[in-house]
């Protein structure tokens, strides 16, 4: 079960195209609350400091399987969380392949490293949004995604891994929220 969490986590982090910037501001707002909706349930991201610290919670169904976990992203680290099996398992920024791209900032050597090509402009939640395709390496093969992005935020994903295609698209984006701080805690089991 364990590693099914870790994988499971792994995707669908790689899938929502969460973006780690070097100076931690990842996103154009400071702070939020996006809930997004893919075939396997819902995911709320809480960030704030302009993505320096975010909390992604996410429920979904996986194979028949019933999954409640959390990733955390502060310190310059991300922490997997299973709640429900008392675990948490630490891992240095930048250790999640294509999920770690700052969209604020992409350089020449970014965009070459993962393909990335902007395919034009569509609104999502009444926000223009920047479309790009990209491939990115995860878990050992190759995956094509499309992310739509709004000030750094990805809107919507979608994931092509070859024998598995997944997407999330965001329902709801509430902007500046006031996010208390003991959400991005780490749980102490």
């Amino acid at each position: 079960m364990k590693t099914k969490f870790i994988c499971v986590a792994l995707l669908l982090a790689a899938a929502a195209g969460v973006a780690m910037g070097q100076d931690g501001k990842r996103y154009g707002i400071k702070s939020g609350i996006l809930t997004q909706t893919s075939e396997m349930g819902e995911t709320t991201v809480y960030f704030d400091n302009y993505g320096a610290v975010e909390a992604q919670k996410m429920k979904m169904d996986f194979m028949g399987n019933a999954m409640e976990m959390t990733i955390l992203r502060k310190d310059g680290k991300t922490y997997m969380i299973n709640a429900a099996e008392k675990q948490v398992q630490e891992m240095p920024a930048g250790g999640m392949g294509g999920a770690d791209i700052n969209f604020l900032n992409l350089t020449d050597q970014v965009k070459a490293a993962n393909k990335i090509k902007e395919a034009g402009k569509e609104t999502i939640l009444g926000r223009e949004c920047t479309k790009y395709t990209m491939e990115s390496s995860q878990m050992g093969m190759t995956m094509s995604q499309t992310v739509w992005v709004w000030n750094g935020i990805v809107l919507k994903s979608l994931t092509d891994g070859g024998q598995f295609q997944f997407g999330n698209t965001a329902t709801k984006l509430e902007e500046n929220a006031n996010i208390p701080a003991s959400t991005f805690d780490i749980p102490k089991f």
